[in-house]
Formats: structure tokens, C-alpha cells, sequence
């Protein structure tokens, strides 16, 4: 390499520095012909180019979209109240869009219409990959269930106060809308930089391509192909794509339907199954899950991102920070009696009073609203230590993101504070620059509409227990939270949770006020939930292309649909199935809206005021979050004393969201998702990167699709026919990980009736 090309590189590198510095270090392309992305990752995935021609809101995107946005908001929901939510992910849509798509360009007439002086045609031409894209966005709003949703449930069962289909609707509406605004706001922050590679994008990414890359003419836009010109393998992306995903279909009828045990193999419940410690430390489901794994992708695929998706240096973050919290805190506060953890299970999110038995919210509310003297005669309310544990995790969670936001990160928000634009924009922020950028004036009005709705729903229902002040709270908590959380959502595609957060500050501004909890929540964590969300999705269309007034428009459009149908699916579900949310209704038993339920009792009955008061058993949880925030000074300090070492790696945010999901997830799955993140994402990255940068995304793509279509299929035309797969050794009923002992009847200790018997 001569002289000039030596300092061009050199130039190269010390420009994308720190976003290097974030990632895995990889040389940059020599090719003097082309400016590509300085992450290896995006170079891989992402071409440095464009089509400005290309027909973008056709007709044929507006009818998919608001298709898939239905089916995927009424699937999603549907599956989300079950004891094993399934997430049909949307994969699915983006990978039947295509087909679909490309039948629209050859049978929709040609010819021009006119409207209103408007002129436009049915067809405008081969269905392109800017039409895929909107398509798969809009899909997305209805691929997660809203987790307004949760607080409706809740209180209709808990507190038996119900607003209707109107006043959720509202809720729903209006939580919504106002990740808009925030997500608007943070668009220099969070899309624009280089840095900020939202890794889950890329498996998206990688599809769009590898359906329309063949037909450059019709927006397929070559990937450069320094990593695949190394691989041996000739297996086109398509055909490559087409078998993982046969292969994924065919085998998930083994976890799905008839092993379910594969779902976590809790080997050392087999040693002895009647011991109650092995139990306890063995199951996946029920306990700690030493050792165990799962066989099963769609049971990581509902808790977790993608292991394929997520970089490697992120995954071994996390996996330490799981053995910390969940292997090894966990259990050391069961096993020494921490927070009475003996009087209750080792695992669950589950509320008990002071006797080990669950916790009667009607001994102590009136008019939903705590009594004190009721509750005083009472008891007061316990947790699990296990429960104990994952609110001090999350609270160090959230120190830790604060301070390594301010450490690692502060210079460039600062820098972007004052300008739009800074120097370390790649080629794919120059490409968008092409097109009209959404006036800043679009997303402050879908933020003022969506408060002015936000404070409508409160003053309209007055059991909501707010009023408008509390709303504008929720917002400056929200306000403050979102960008530290979305620097670390988007270089890790795993985003923490405020939600601890705001229920402590309604705790203490309005104690004993469970519903007014639960709301207050919803327009601060879910608020800042959906601001992450709809961001990674621009930086979707940031990648891809898409202009930013397109994608604002079809976001808009697909998140009123989704809410839509997932209000009536909600409905539906509630007025049809009897003790819906209840072991009774099997398999219908809602385990993400019992924690929502349990949360209301500890941080609304309750409140941090009494369950965090210096005189109670949980007041240690409370300096967890400053724990989080001094641990990653020292590793900032030694990164810089010693860039080259492995102290550079460690990311103690990423660590501690390690025990993020757990409960309601199983253990057993987060083992398996190291293993295969470890298998591809290092191992294979680094010894056969052109098989890597070719098939790694596509084969994510590739597993979520055959999983989604085979669940279907299996709940469809077998589950809801009432075919039922005959009771053996790999699908008991009664412990599905052959763990039997982990259930709600076994806690590994005299019962309090016992105690009392003896004296």
C-alpha cells in the first residue's frame, strides 16, 4: 500500500474512533473506490448506496402494511396471554410481503389513475425493496403487544374497575403517540451516528437483501463483497434462507407440540427427582436453572433478541452479569434466609403476606385505595428473594446506564446538542441527507396532541387516581430516561426497564393508590418503551433508505391500526375464555400481566415509602442504583490506562442486563443464547467470516420465520381443535422439565402452621 493510502487510512481510522472503540476493531475497506461504513457489522450487511427512483408509498405498501399490521396485532396479542407467549416476530410479514408483493406487480393494472387532480397508478413497477421496507415498519407496530394492554388486564382482575373499549383505547392511543415525539427528538442522537448500529436491524437488513439483491433495477443494491468472495460456500442467500427455515418449521413440532420438555432440559432434576434442593437449583423453569439449556428457539425469540443479532461483545456482558445475579445472588439470598426467602418459592414474581400465604388485596383496600389500619391488622406485603434480587438488579440497571451514558458518551451528546450534523456521520447519513427531513414541528405536534390525549383519559376516568400534573411527571421522567437507555438499546439491542422507577415516584407522590400506580407507569416506562422502538425502526429506514416523511407516515398509520386491533382481541379474549389469567384457564394464565399485578401491590398498595422504609427488610435494595452507577468508573478509568487490553470490553450496563427478563422467563434459555452468540458471532465471525457475513443474518431471519409459520399452524389446525398430543415422558403435564418439586406447593421449609404448632 503506497504512502497515500497508508494516510488516507489512517485519517479513516481516527474519524470513526469512537465508533470503532465501541465494537469489535476490524480493518476498514482498502478499496479506494468506494466509502463505505466503519462497522464491520454494517459493511457486511448495509450497501453504501441508493436509488433515489424508487416508488415508495404504492399502493401495494399501503395494503400489505395495514394486512400484516392486523394479522400480526391480533397473533401477538392473542399468544401474549398464554403461560408460553409466543411473539410472532416480524420475519414473518417481511418474508411473506415479498412474495406477495411481487404477485401485485404482475396481476394490478398499469394503467394511471386520476383523483382529485392526483395522478397515480396501481402498479408503478417491480415491487421494490423501499415498498418492502414500509411494509415491514408498519408491520412492526403491530408486532409487539402494547404494554398498555397489561395495566387494562390488571386492573379489571385486580381491582375489578374497568374503563371499557373507549377509555383503553385512549390509554393505548395516547401512550403511543408520545414515544413518537420522544423518538423525533432523539433522531440526531440515537440514528445519525455511525455508532448507533441497533445490531437487530441488520438480521432485518440482511433479508431485504437477500430477496431483491439479484435485480439491481429494482432497487436490489449489491452489498459489497469482500466477505463473501472468502467463503467457499456457493449456496446462494435465497436458497440458503429457503432450507434453515424448512429445517426450523419441520423441527419446532418437537418443542412446540410434541416434546415440550426441549423447551428446558433440566438434567439435574434427573439425578434425583425427588430431591427438593436439585429441584430448586436444577429446573429451568421453576428454579435457578443450574446447567440447564433449552432446544427450543422460539422460547429466547419471546424473551430475548436475537443471539445471531446481538455482538458478541455484548453477549459475554451479559451472561456475567446473568451468573452474577441469577446463579449466584439469587440464590445466596434464599439460602441464607435473606428477605424470610424461605417462607416463600425460590422463583417467582408472586406477592405473599408474612404467613407464606398469597397476598388478599381485599383485606386491605377500600375503594381500591389502601386502608392503614386494615393494613397494619394485616401484614404487610413479601416477595420472594428471588423477586428481591431482580429489583436490586434493575435498580443497578439503571445507575449503571446513567453513568456509562455521561463516561462514554457525554462528549458526543454534547457535541449534538449543538449541531445536527457532526463529522463522524458515515455514508448512509450523507445518503439520507438526499432526502426532506420530517420537520421537527411534525413530531412536537404528535407529542402535544398525544399529552393533550394523555391528560383527556386521566380527567375523564377519576379512578384512574391521577390528575393532569401527574401526567406531566410521567413525561419528564420519561424525558429523562430514553436517551441513555437508547445509546445502550442501540449498540446491544437489549433495552432495560424504567419501570421500577415510575412506580417509586408515584409510590411516594401518591401512596396507596394501586390503579393510579399502574397508570402513572404506563406514561413513564411504556412511554419510553415505545420511543426506543420506534427509533430502532428509523434507523431501519436509515439503512434501507426510506425517506423520513414515508416512514413518519406509515408508522403513524400502522400504530393507530395495531392499537385498534389489539383492543378488540383484548375484548374478545376477556369476555370469552372464563378465569382467563388463572391456572384455571390453562394455558390462557397471562404471565407478564400477573408481574404487571404483583408490581401494582408492592409499589401502589403498598408503596416504596413502607416497602423500602429504612425499618424494613427490603430497605438494601434501595442502594443498588448507586451501586450502578459508581461500578463502571473504575473499568472507564483502566479502559483509558489500558486501551488495548481486555478492560476495553467490559461494559458493566450491558452486565447488568444480564438478569433482565427473569422471572417470567426461564433460565434455561439464556445459556443457550450465550452458546450460540459464542458459536457464531466469535468463533465462526473470526475463523470463517465470509460465511459469517453471508448467511449469519439470514440464517436469524431464517429460524424466526419456520418457528413462526409451524406455531401457527400447530395452535391453529391442532391446539384450538382440541388434538392434543398423548400425555408421556416428554410433554408431563405436571412438570414439563421433569422438575416436580418447584411448583407453588413446595418452598423447602416448614410452613408457617408448623412453626406455630411447635411454639
Amino acid at each position: 500500500m503506497d504512502s497515500a493510502l497508508e494516510k488516507k487510512e489512517e485519517l479513516k481510522q481516527m474519524e470513526y474512533a469512537d465508533a470503532l472503540s465501541i465494537h469489535e476493531k476490524a480493518s476498514l475497506d482498502s478499496r479506494d473506490d468506494i466509502e463505505d461504513s466503519p462497522i464491520l457489522e454494517v459493511r457486511a450487511t448495509v450497501p453504501p448506496t441508493d436509488d433515489p427512483s424508487l416508488p415508495t408509498r404504492t399502493f401495494r405498501a399501503w395494503f400489505l402494511g395495514i394486512f400484516f399490521t392486523v394479522v400480526l396485532a391480533f397473533v401477538n396479542q392473542f399468544f401474549w396471554f398464554r403461560d408460553n407467549p409466543l411473539t410472532i416476530r416480524v420475519m414473518v410479514a417481511q418474508l411473506l410481503a415479498y412474495p406477495l408483493g411481487t404477485l401485485m406487480a404482475r396481476i394490478l393494472p398499469t394503467r394511471t389513475f386520476s383523483v382529485f387532480g392526483q395522478k397515480f397508478s396501481l402498479n408503478p413497477g417491480p415491487f421494490n425493496i423501499k415498498e418492502h421496507v414500509l411494509i415491514t415498519i408498519m408491520a412492526n407496530t403491530g408486532a409487539t403487544t402494547f404494554a398498555a394492554i397489561d395495566i387494562i388486564v390488571i386492573q379489571e382482575l385486580y381491582y375489578h374497575d374497568s374503563w371499557g373499549f373507549g377509555g383503553g383505547l385512549l390509554l393505548v392511543i395516547s401512550t403511543q403517540f408520545v414515544g413518537y415525539g420522544f423518538a423525533g427528538a432523539l433522531r440526531r442522537f440515537l440514528v445519525r451516528p455511525a455508532a448507533m448500529v441497533w445490531p437487530v436491524n441488520l438480521v432485518n437488513a440482511s433479508l431485504f437483501h437477500t430477496f431483491h439483491r439479484r435485480n439491481p433495477a429494482n432497487g436490489a443494491l449489491r452489498i459489497s463483497d469482500n466477505g463473501e468472495e472468502a467463503t467457499s460456500w456457493t449456496m446462494s442467500r435465497n436458497m440458503f434462507f429457503f432450507l434453515v427455515s424448512a429445517a426450523s418449521f419441520a423441527y419446532y413440532w418437537l418443542p412446540g407440540y410434541i416434546m415440550p420438555l426441549l423447551t428446558s432440559i433440566s438434567w439435574i432434576c434427573w439425578i434425583n427427582r425427588d430431591s427438593l434442593l436439585l429441584n430448586q437449583l436444577g429446573s429451568g423453569l421453576k428454579g435457578i436453572g443450574y446447567l440447564s439449556f433449552t432446544l427450543d428457539w422460539s422460547s429466547m425469540a419471546a424473551w430475548l433478541p436475537s443471539p445471531l443479532a446481538v455482538p458478541f461483545w455484548a453477549q459475554a456482558n451479559m451472561v456475567a452479569g446473568f451468573m452474577f445475579f441469577v446463579w449466584f445472588l439469587a440464590p445466596l439470598m434464599y439460602y441464607t434466609n435473606s428477605y424470610d426467602g424461605k417462607l416463600f418459592p425460590i422463583y417467582n414474581t408472586k406477592t405473599y403476606d408474612q404467613t407464606g400465604q398469597p397476598y388478599d388485596l381485599t383485606r386491605v383496600l377500600v375503594n381500591n385505595t389502601l386502608d392503614e389500619e386494615k393494613y397494619a391488622a394485616y401484614s404487610p406485603v413479601r416477595i420472594t428473594a428471588f423477586f428481591a434480587t431482580m429489583y436490586g438488579q434493575g435498580l443497578c440497571a439503571l445507575g449503571a446506564i446513567v453513568s456509562h451514558a455521561l463516561l462514554y458518551h457525554g462528549k458526543d451528546i454534547w457535541n449534538r446538542v449543538r449541531s445536527a450534523k457532526q463529522k463522524d456521520e458515515d455514508i448512509h447519513a450523507r445518503l439520507m441527507d438526499h432526502y426532506p427531513e420530517c420537520p421537527d414541528w411534525w413530531y412536537a405536534a404528535i407529542f402535544i396532541v398525544a399529552l393533550a390525549l394523555s391528560i383527556l383519559t386521566v380527567e375523564l376516568y377519576p379512578s384512574s387516581d391521577m390528575t393532569w400534573w401527574h401526567v406531566i411527571v410521567a413525561m419528564a421522567l420519561a424525558a429523562i430516561w430514553t436517551l441513555p437507555i437508547g445509546i445502550l438499546t442501540a449498540i446491544t439491542s437489549q433495552a432495560p426497564s424504567i419501570s421500577m422507577i415510575s412506580e417509586w415516584v408515584f409510590g411516594v407522590i401518591s401512596p396507596g393508590r394501586p390503579i393510579g400506580n399502574m397508570i402513572f407507569k404506563t406514561y413513564g416506562f411504556i412511554t419510553v418503551q415505545q420511543a426506543i422502538l420506534f427509533t430502532q425502526d428509523l434507523k431501519l429506514g436509515h439503512y434501507m433508505k426510506v425517506p423520513p416523511r414515508d416512514m413518519f407516515i406509515f408508522q403513524m398509520v400502522g400504530t393507530l391500526v395495531a392499537a385498534l386491533v389489539s383492543m378488540g382481541t383484548t375484548n374478545y379474549l376477556m369476555n370469552s375464555i372464563e378465569n382467563i389469567c388463572t391456572e384455571a384457564a390453562y394455558p390462557f394464565t397471562c404471565p407478564s400481566a400477573s408481574l404487571f399485578g404483583a408490581s401494582s401491590i408492592v409499589w401502589g398498595v403498598v408503596g416504596p415509602l413502607k416497602f423500602l422504609a429504612p425499618s424494613s427488610m427490603y430497605y438494601p435494595i434501595v442502594w443498588f442504583f448507586f451501586i450502578g452507577f459508581v461500578l463502571p468508573v473504575p473499568f472507564f478509568l483502566l479502559a483509558r490506562k489500558y486501551p488495548n487490553s481486555w478492560v476495553k470490553d467490559v461494559n458493566m450496563a450491558a452486565f447488568m442486563l444480564g438478569g433482565g427478563p427473569f422471572p417470567p422467563a426461564g433460565p434455561s434459555i439464556f445459556m443457550t443464547w450465550g452458546f450460540i452468540g459464542f458459536i457464531f458471532n466469535f468463533v465462526i465471525k473470526r475463523r470463517h467470516f465470509g460465511w459469517w457475513s453471508k448467511y449469519n443474518y439470514v440464517m436469524s431471519a431464517a429460524l424466526d420465520a419456520g418457528v413462526a409459520v409451524a406455531a401457527l399452524m400447530i395452535f391453529f389446525a391442532l391446539q384450538n381443535n382440541n388434538i392434543r398430543m398423548p400425555v408421556w415422558w416428554g410433554n408431563n403435564p405436571s412438570s414439563i422439565d421433569q422438575c416436580p418439586r418447584t411448583g407453588e406447593n413446595w418452598y423447602g421449609h416448614d410452613t408457617y402452621a408448623e412453626k406455630a404448632a411447635r411454639g
